[in-house]
């Protein structure tokens, strides 16, 4: 009843405020997040950018961006790490407010996963704290998905795509069509991949294969000049992942996404603009150790589901000749069900076959859920012709529900198991001073909050880190604060664009995991590591760090691109570095670029990384170079030949941030080595 009266509430507001306007314009129903040079943004990920790159994981994109790294556990759902910030202290989300939901609590299947690079048009990224209107904390990923604009002289177009990679005999195709009329527009979008077990560099075959299919189908309809309405429906299945850095893989992952959008302008003198979204996510993931050694011992099965159900509503206020006020208000329902299911067939102690196999269900989930009610408000202020600013409100209500709590879990915490709710206000400042033709200046700071996820509440028992101990979540967690503060200067002409953003994030409460010895290990407690992880608050951490670089154009055809990232992060309560965090990044290219012919060299060279957390068990990484080339010829306008070479020199590295090997048997606790080099030719035709 709750979810149906919050729905009610969001479609009431819309249309409460309709009536009938005259005047033209033009109606944008996705929503972007870096308006003009407003918002204190550090990366935008363009079409261009994902074509040469081709990747084939929406989470690999970020691999060469400028204060990213990726969490590889897998060849397939790769997770982001901004600075240090990463899971939930980021904010993905698709087409400016539409949520997803991991089912794996190894996050198998983050909530970027289930979308398709070919479905993407552009990437936004807000660094930081920065956005009231989305819930940003640690920053801020939205994924602008393809959508149909008009051209009166082609209103139909379709695009078709096929390729093949040498490293995993990897094949991939995708289909784009779209129509698109004055009154309604149609898109659809509909690709396969089969990728198979990739080789490192020397050579060793690392298991990684995964097929997927996926399709997307959008429809519009201009009621008027002002008003749009929109439907979009995503469904995909992921089949047969291996992801050799976690104790199980993936017998499937389905996802389903719908969302409709209802965009109104000028409604108003005051009121320019006013936009509605309602959305639903469904995900039904299985994971098991069926590929595994350990399945004869111990047949593991674990079914389960994640559900997101959510709405906002937007007004855009023109409250001033240089004032302009967003207020609106949010909501997301997170609900999340599944058992572990165990088959024992030989006691994993003794080694002895029991007499007839044992059954057990371990609770995952718990059956849990985490509501938040939104409230928001975001002023863009014009001091003058160079100076604004923004400033930001945002209060938000996170409460909890398990409704089928483990006995064991009970008995923890003493049968208090449920969570107060927790109001959490955040604020925003942020200044920009464009101080003349090619200079501008900008300078943030934030105070954000953000309450614990599932898993760091509701998880029992369940290996979900980087090291080998179980993980208890806790009730009783605080909200984490971050305090953080950004300051970017950066010049830009017509050839040349050089820039520098540094930052500090003083974290308070921040969530983490601590080692109890007097709770013994559920599961193989005749095995160390012996205790479990509990989720708990440290009192002090704190991120500092940059990025820098510098694009320039030059003889008309080339591009030199030159840039740089570093994160300092450190637990200042155990006095220790912060796990996870990327090491000292350097990316490097140059192109060169035709009408006809694109070509690029791109180079990543990445630090020793020795700041590691002994808590987590992180191991030190050293340092590698790593070249990739790119070409691209069009010999008529309707076709596209694309080739590339990725490692070129077959480099034999691993990234800090993949997991180790778990449950390989002998090759448990190796590192997880990239691939190897890959060719790839690729052909795309225009109908």
């Amino acid at each position: 009843m709750k979810k149906m009266y919050l729905v009610a509430v969001f479609l009431l507001i819309g249309i409460a405020t309709i009536h009938a306007q005259t005047q033209p314009d033009t109606i944008a129903i996705e929503e972007v997040l870096v308006v003009s040079q407003q918002n204190l943004k550090g990366t935008d990920i363009d079409l261009k950018s994902i074509q040469i790159e081709s990747p084939h994981d929406v989470g690999a994109i970020f691999r060469n961006q400028s204060g990213f790294g990726i969490i590889k556990k897998g060849n397939y759902g790769m997770d982001p790490v901004l600075r240090g910030f990463k899971y939930s202290q980021l904010n993905v989300q698709f087409d400016g407010g539409v949520n997803s939901a991991n089912a794996c609590p190894n996050r198998m299947d983050p909530a970027i996963s289930q979308i398709s690079p070919e479905d993407i048009e552009k990437i936004e990224v807000v660094k930081g704290p920065y956005d009231m209107r989305y819930q940003s904390f640690g920053g801020l990923i939205n994924i602008v998905s393809k959508r149909p604009v008009y051209h009166p002289n082609r209103p139909v177009d379709t695009k078709i795509d096929l390729g093949y990679q040498s490293n995993g005999n990897n094949y991939y195709g995708n289909i784009n069509s779209l129509y698109a009329g004055k009154k309604f527009d149609f898109l659809m979008n509909a690709g396969y991949k089969d990728y198979g077990s990739y080789k490192s560099g020397n050579g060793t075959v690392i298991p990684s294969s995964f097929s997927r299919w996926d399709y997307t189908l959008k429809a519009g309809w201009n009621i008027s000049a002002k008003q749009r309405l929109q439907l979009a429906f995503r469904q995909g299945k992921a089949s047969d992942v291996l992801y050799a850095g976690l104790p199980m893989d993936a017998d499937f992952d389905k996802s389903t996404i719908g969302s409709l959008d209802y965009n109104l302008a000028d409604v108003s003198k005051v009121v320019k603009n006013l936009k509605v979204k309602l959305y639903t996510s469904l995900v039904d993931h299985q994971m098991s150790t069926r590929r595994r050694p350990s399945w004869k011992m111990v047949e593991a099965v674990s079914p389960l589901k994640a559900q997101v159900y959510g709405g906002r509503t937007e007004f855009k206020l023109t409250t001033g000749s240089r004032n302009t006020l967003y207020a609106g208000a949010d909501f997301k329902e997170i609900a999340k069900q599944g058992n572990r299911n165990r088959k024992v067939i030989i006691n994993p102690c003794t080694g002895v076959t029991l007499p007839s196999p044992m059954n057990a269900v371990d609770k995952i989930w718990q059956d849990s859920k985490k509501d938040n009610v939104g409230l928001f408000a975001e002023n863009r202020f014009e001091i003058s012709k160079s100076v604004s600013w923004i400033s930001g409100l945002r209060a938000d209500r996170a409460s909890y529900q398990i409704n089928d709590p483990a006995d064991d879990f009970k008995a923890q915490y003493n049968n208090d198991v449920q969570p107060e709710a927790k109001i959490l206000p955040s604020v925003s400042s942020r200044l920009n001073w464009y101080i003349n033709r090619d200079w501008s200046f900008q300078w943030a700071i934030a105070i954000a909050q953000r309450a614990p996820d599932l898993s760091e509440v509701f998880i029992n028992h369940l290996s979900i880190g980087t090291d080998a101990y179980e993980y208890l979540g806790n009730p009783n967690l605080k909200a984490e604060t971050n305090h953080q503060s950004d300051v970017r200067l950066e010049y830009k002409s017509d050839n040349l664009k050089v820039y520098g953003d540094a930052f500090y994030s003083y974290l308070t409460n921040y969530i983490s995991a601590k080692l109890d010895t007097s709770i013994h290990k559920k599961f193989m407690a005749c095995n160390p590591p012996y205790g479990t992880k509990v989720f708990t608050n440290i009192d002090k951490a704190f991120m500092t760090g940059f990025e820098a670089g510098a694009e320039v154009r030059f003889l008309n055809n080339f591009t030199y691109s030159l840039s740089a990232a570093y994160t300092y992060a450190q637990n200042s309560t155990l006095n220790e570095p912060l796990p996870e965090i990327p090491p000292f990044t350097v990316n490097s290219f140059i192109a060169f670029e035709t009408k006809k012919v694109q070509t690029r060299l791109h180079g990543r060279f990445a630090a020793d990384q020795n700041r590691v957390s002994k808590t987590f068990a992180e191991s030190t990484t050293p340092g590698f170079s790593v070249f990739d080339w790119d070409f691209s010829y069009s010999p008529v306008k309707a076709v596209s030949i694309n080739a590339s070479v990725t490692n070129i020199f077959d480099v034999n590295y691993v990234e800090h941030l993949s997991r180790a090997y778990k449950n390989r048997g002998a090759e448990t606790g190796n590192l997880y080595y990239e691939p190897g080099r890959s060719f790839h030719i690729g052909l795309r035709v225009t109908l």
